[in-house]
């Protein structure tokens, strides 16, 4: 029978099954079928929805599932896909709060409860997240995202045995779980145990990125996912990367085709939408990028030091100049010459910038750069060791506050950084390992911190993204900003709670120009 001879209840039987394949073409065909003649069928509404996420159209799904609800109010699973689509989206407190009238309507509803629970989880509201994630666990024994959220919600509230026992609970039913990896992996960094925790990053790096040039183990290559962004910046990175990597003999001459193809679908990219547009693909979309893109294809090796790795700053100098309130001070010679030469080697030649979501327009301003974080490839033992040493040396400035989070960001030539910020935590290392000759504006190209600490009544979303009612903050306040200005090997160390950007960029063009900084976060926001 022919897709248009169907009736519809045979139609959105056809389109839940190829759902279920993963044939999301081949079940949007059918649904639209279906809201072809009956534009409001709740159940084809519903499959409508679940068909945007798989496409990571999260907006969509959201519109799609209301219009279901509009129809059958009383549906608990529309209503909790619902409270999917907005966790999906980052509406927690929405998605809390459907997926709480879903369990309302259909107590037994497994999927509500874990909707509920690792929403609050991602909320910090670990004391109520602990209650709806048992209550899954004891209906469905093993849902790893619910393990992992359990495990995060132990830790936050001090339980720290428990939250081991769950993450590997986790990795022992999904042994390529990337995220319980990383969990465990900060587990052990909170604990001081940089060994463990480096084991563990690298396991979660192998079960999200492993390619068949790396780590060539015999790990398996991760399955195709859901669609991956892709851009013109990070193309661009990558076929410079891939020009470097093969000039220093770390891969070899069959890259040359990879770094054209590369090129080629740069070019179809910026034609069709734009050079500041994102987009997503999935493998089938990718074709031959899909095997290198977004895959580690070289990782150097860079070990800890069995010596010091901070250069001879004067400690009680910083430690003095910290204790000025609001607290911002820098520090030039942060590293020895060869933790330097290390750290710099293993930015330029691993491929671990897979955070392609910087690159946007604010206005007139292009904003263009790459991420990395240590879930993420980023947790090189000698980053452990710096940020060991760097507590240990200035104990005035650190206390007993632990390493909570790092990552780099590497940038265009030209195009901007960061806008305005704040970060969730209690000190703030970031340090710059580019060459000095490669900054065109020495009087810039570094880092704005404005000396006033984001109101404590504010939430991430407040003092982090919105940058709207950060402007109208920092205006209202009066305060100017102090500009440190780029240098090699130099840190600036500051109060959290403090606003901050990128300054303005102008470096030369070329890769080993491109301007790289790290960040370390420490310690809780109070």
């Amino acid at each position: 029978m022919s897709l248009a001879a169907a009736d519809p209840a045979s139609l959105v039987a056809t389109a839940a099954d190829a759902l279920k394949r993963g044939a999301l073409l081949e079940a949007e065909l059918a649904t639209r079928q279906v809201l072809s003649r009956h534009r409001d069928h709740p159940e084809a509404l519903n499959l409508l929805g679940l068909i945007a996420l798989g496409r990571d159209r999260r907006r969509d799904a959201i519109d799609a599932f209301r219009k279901a609800l509009a129809r059958s109010p009383k549906s608990a699973m529309i209503r909790c896909n619902l409270a999917y689509a907005y966790r999906a989206d980052g509406r927690l407190e929405e998605a809390v709060r459907e997926a709480r009238h879903a369990a309302r309507l259909d107590p037994t509803l497994t999927a509500a409860q874990t909707v509920i629970g690792t929403s609050l989880a991602d909320l910090d509201r670990p004391a109520e997240a602990l209650e709806p994630l048992r209550l899954a666990l004891e209906r469905q024994p093993g849902l790893g995202r619910v393990l992992l959220a359990l495990a995060k919600s132990l830790r936050a509230l001090g339980r720290e045995d428990e939250a081991k026992a769950r993450y590997e609970e986790a990795i022992e039913a999904h042994p390529q779980f990337g995220d319980a990896w990383v969990g465990l992996g900060w587990l052990h960094v909170g604990q001081r145990r940089y060994e463990e925790a480096t084991r563990c990053f690298r396991a979660a790096l192998v079960a999200k990125r492993a390619s068949r040039w790396w780590p060539k183990d015999g790990s398996p290559m991760p399955p195709a996912g859901p669609p991956v962004p892709i851009n013109v910046p990070k193309l661009a990175h990558d076929i410079e990367q891939l020009g470097f990597l093969m000039k220093q003999g770390l891969l070899p001459a069959e890259f040359e085709a990879v770094a054209r193809d590369y090129g080629a679908a740069s070019g179809q990219i910026e034609e069709a939408h734009g050079a500041s547009a994102t987009v997503l693909l999935s493998a089938e979309e990718l074709g031959s990028l899909a095997e290198t893109y977004l895959r580690v294809l070289h990782l150097r090796e860079t070990p800890a030091h069995d010596g010091p790795v901070l250069g001879d700053f004067d400690r009680a100098e910083v430690e003095r100049r910290y204790a000025v309130k609001p607290g911002i001070c820098w520090v030039d010679g942060l590293l020895t010459p060869q933790a330097f030469d290390d750290l710099r080697r293993f930015c330029l030649e691993s491929t671990i910038w897979n955070d392609v979501t910087h690159n946007f327009d604010e206005g007139r301003t292009r904003h263009a750069y790459l991420g990395t974080y240590a879930s993420d490839g980023f947790s090189a033992p000698l980053l452990f060791q710096i940020a060991e040493e760097l507590c240990r040396a200035l104990p005035g400035i650190f206390k007993d506050h632990r390493l909570i989070q790092m990552w780099a960001y590497k940038y265009e030539a030209r195009l901007q950084g960061i806008g305005i910020h704040g970060d969730n935590a209690a000190v703030n290392v970031n340090f710059w390992i580019t060459p000095d000759e490669a900054n065109l504006d020495p009087d810039s190209g570094g880092l704005i911190v404005y000396p006033v600490e984001a109101p404590t009544a504010w939430n991430f979303d407040d003092y982090n993204k919105d940058r709207k009612k950060i402007r109208r903050f920092l205006d209202s306040s009066g305060v100017a900003p102090v500009n440190i200005p780029h240098r090699r090997n130099r840190a600036v160390i500051f109060n959290s709670d403090l606003f901050h950007a990128t300054a303005p960029l102008n470096f030369r063009p070329g890769y080993e120009n491109r301007r790289i900084n790290v960040t370390m976060l420490f310690g809780k926001r109070q």
